[in-house]
């Protein structure tokens, strides 16, 4: 039994980049913990506190514990960072965060968001990860993961050289309906076809990713380190 720890931005980048990955792992017994850092919605309106008149987090979040739930997941943390605006968050503040359940969860696999993706939050994540699992001598070797996070990864045109390129691909064809099913709980993310978000879109490029690696639905991975002894 393994210890699977996903670090995201927002909520439902989870689902988006590993949904049907952690399926697996908690199918077979593996213990999950997802720990969310931003807040994933007082951007969308002129300034945090009208977004949260708009919207309650906790209304946000109780539609992401469902969707873990539907995934076999219990585990899940918030920590409300402020939405699209990392780069106001000091880096240390974030990797402090990673740090601590770091030590208390001790993952073997992590996944998290790419340092490829247009947004702010996510590309934070991401360096806050490979920060905090940075390899010292006498720590547990941690696999480390970059997942994609649809209508961010491939989107940003911003700088050319640096692209998703995965080289680490997850059969999910079990598992594609189940990933569906939980992004569905999301209502405040969901959007209609032909949206990057619309589970048509999900679904079209679960199935693309697999057809590129000959399997029925795949969710793609960047490995990012692993440190394997072998004997």
């Amino acid at each position: 039994m393994k210890n699977i720890l996903v670090v995201c931005a927002h909520p439902g980048d989870e689902i988006l980049g590993c949904g049907g990955t952690l399926a697996l792992h908690a199918g077979r017994g593996d213990k999950v913990h997802v720990a969310v850092l931003g807040d994933g919605w007082t951007s969308r309106v002129k300034s945090p506190e009208k977004g949260l008149e708009v919207l309650d987090l906790d209304v946000l979040e109780k539609q992401g514990r469902a969707a873990l739930t539907t995934l076999g997941i219990e585990e899940v943390e918030y920590f409300r960072f402020p939405d699209n605006r990392f780069d106001s968050v000091a880096m240390l503040d974030l990797v402090k965060v990673v740090e601590r359940i770091k030590g208390h969860f001790m993952p073997d696999v992590v996944f998290t968001n790419s340092t490829h993706d247009l947004n702010i939050d996510q590309q934070k994540t991401c360096r806050a990860v490979v920060t905090a699992f940075r390899p010292q001598p006498g720590e547990k070797f941690t696999e480390l993961y970059a997942f994609e996070a649809l209508s961010s990864t491939e989107w940003n045109q911003a700088d050319t050289t640096k692209n998703f390129n995965p080289n680490v691909f997850v059969n999910i064809e079990a598992t594609l309906g189940m990933k569906l099913d939980a992004f569905r709980h999301l209502t405040s993310e969901v959007r209609p076809w032909p949206h990057a978000r619309s589970l048509d879109s999900i679904e079209y490029h679960a199935k693309s990713r697999g057809a590129s690696v000959g399997v029925g639905a795949a969710e793609a991975f960047m490995l990012l380190r692993a440190v394997r002894n072998i004997k």
